[in-house]
């Protein structure tokens, strides 16, 4: 890393329900967490992003549990009040989930963006991502005048495969950020697969239809990976040693693509999720709702992961989930932020991703003006050889 390096480090959370069986009340699982959350960050003073899954209100409000939709509004608009960031985040399958008998029916046909298909009919990605887009603008712009949605993290951080088309509509339907992308992270599961072993050497890069995701472009949309880090075989073996022994706390479970989720195939989701672990030699996310994380773990991972780049200025975000944060969750959030505040000094800032774009809409400003600059000189140069 670059001794002269500025490091922006962004504390993000997907905002969500459990996509197979919760396991409780959305108090339980969601809004109370929340709003410990909150309290941590207040405590610390340090601005986060909450990517809200818009599709799950959408769903409840259309099967008449409007309770839960208006906690989720309300909460949300609490979190722009109190200085903090919405972005999108969108998981598809609860367009076509259904409430029947006291129970979801979840739908597993069409689980990613891809899956929709592309197009100008209903459900199609333009038509989802733009309706998110409107929905957050309308709900918190009452709150805070100045918002917009201009930031989208992918469900189950799948932007592949077709990703190419996810950001020609993501450009479309104004989304100037994206958190999607972990490097190197690989996944092969029934429910999603993707592969970012090849992305552009660089911390940020923008991403374009032309481009896509492994190459980097001058203008598009701007990438803040989430970072991702490896272990020795010995952190991995403590790690998973802990895991085990917080098997049960639990708030619900991971989905399947199984019609019914059962915890028979919930379990076999969550068993294929913690082989990789043991077994292999995995990138893990830095993260701190992850079962058997440590605050070393974590500091050691981040570090590692800057020491990879030698950008001037880097982005870098850290993913999390309300839904999986209890007690000892919350407070490794707020001691990873004191101590890297506390090594890394005046280099470190922490930001939301509104103030990202912000800073993205400048730098393509900038490009262009390069670019103008240039061809000007071209031209120049061009008539001057012209008259010799």
């Amino acid at each position: 890393m670059n001794p002269k390096t500025k490091i922006v480090c962004l504390i993000t959370f997907d905002y969500e329900l459990f996509l197979g069986r919760n396991f409780g009340p959305p108090d339980t699982i969601l809004f109370e967490p929340t709003r410990k959350i909150l309290d941590i960050c207040d405590q610390v003073n340090v601005p986060t992003t909450f990517f809200a899954d818009v599709c799950s209100v959408w769903a409840h409000r259309n099967n008449g549990c409007d309770s839960y939709a208006d906690a989720f509004e309300k909460q949300l608009q609490e979190i722009v009040s109190t200085g903090h960031d919405v972005g999108l985040h969108i998981h598809p399958h609860w367009l076509f989930t259904t409430f029947v008998g006291g129970q979801w029916q979840i739908s597993t046909e069409r689980m990613y963006l891809h899956e929709l298909g592309f197009g100008t009919h209903d459900h199609s990605a333009e038509e989802t991502v733009r309706k998110g887009v409107n929905y957050l603008n309308e709900l918190l712009g009452k709150q805070d005048t100045q918002y917009r949605c201009t930031a989208f993290r992918a469900a189950g951080l799948a932007l592949q495969p077709q990703e190419k088309e996810i950001v020609r509509v993501l450009l479309d339907c104004g989304i100037r950020v994206d958190s999607s992308v972990a490097k190197n992270l690989r996944l092969n599961m029934d429910t999603v697969t993707i592969d970012y072993s090849r992305t552009p050497k660089n911390a940020n890069w923008f991403l374009s239809p032309e481009t896509g995701i492994e190459n980097g472009n001058r203008s598009g949309i701007f990438e803040v990976p989430v970072a991702t880090f490896q272990m020795g075989f010995l952190e991995r073996t403590g790690f998973m040693a802990r895991r085990i022994r917080s098997a049960g706390k639990l708030r619900g479970s991971v989905i399947s693509r199984s019609p019914k989720q059962s915890r028979l195939t919930s379990l076999y989701s969550l068993l294929l999720l913690n082989l990789r672990y043991l077994f292999w030699n995995p990138y893990y996310l830095l993260s701190c709702d992850t079962k058997g994380m440590t605050l070393d773990l974590l500091l050691k991972g981040f570090d590692s992961y800057l020491q990879l780049h030698d950008d001037e200025v880097m982005y870098v975000s850290m993913i999390n989930h309300p839904k999986l944060m209890f007690d000892e969750q919350v407070q490794l959030l707020g001691d990873f932020v004191r101590e890297t505040r506390q090594r890394y000094g005046s280099e470190v800032s922490f930001q939301t991703f509104r103030q990202v774009a912000a800073d993205c809409d400048c730098t393509q400003d900038l490009l262009k003006s390069s670019e103008i600059s240039t061809n000007a000189t071209r031209n120049n140069l061009e008539v001057y050889e012209g008259a010799l």
